[in-house]
């Protein structure tokens, strides 16, 4: 055979193997879901609002600056951000005891993000209310 054709032959198999392995997902993976617009109802600036990605909804409120209702929603992982006015804490650092946190595009391309990135998250601190 002829150099020509053995590369051919070569890229027509590498090819071939890219395209099958990548429509070989494993199985019990996350099934692809549907866009959807989230309406978070109930916000106010005297309460927190928890919102579940999980359920798609929010699953409860707590009173604005009340350390105790704050402690108990801390020790939840059944929420994942929290609303308050202008305020907005998610379930990680100083606010839960999960792994949430905030990522900032500065590319402003969030349309395009196909998936999370792995780096860049800020987490909760504490702060001043202002």
């Amino acid at each position: 055979m002829k150099k020509s054709n053995i590369k051919s032959i070569l890229s027509i198999i590498l090819f071939s193997f890219l395209v099958l392995s990548a429509c070989n997902k494993e199985k019990g993976g996350p099934a692809p879901q549907d866009e959807k617009e989230i309406v978070i109802s109930g916000l106010g600036s005297n309460h927190w609002t928890y919102f579940s990605f999980e359920k798609g909804t929010s699953i409860g409120t707590s009173r604005f600056l009340s350390d105790e209702e704050d402690k108990s929603w801390a020790q939840r992982n059944d929420w994942d951000f929290a609303i308050c006015g202008d305020y907005l804490k998610t379930n990680g650092g100083t606010s839960g005891s999960h792994l949430g946190g905030m990522y900032k595009d500065t590319q402003n391309n969030f349309l395009n993000i196909e998936e999370a990135p792995i780096e860049g998250y800020s987490i909760d601190e504490i702060g001043a209310v202002k």
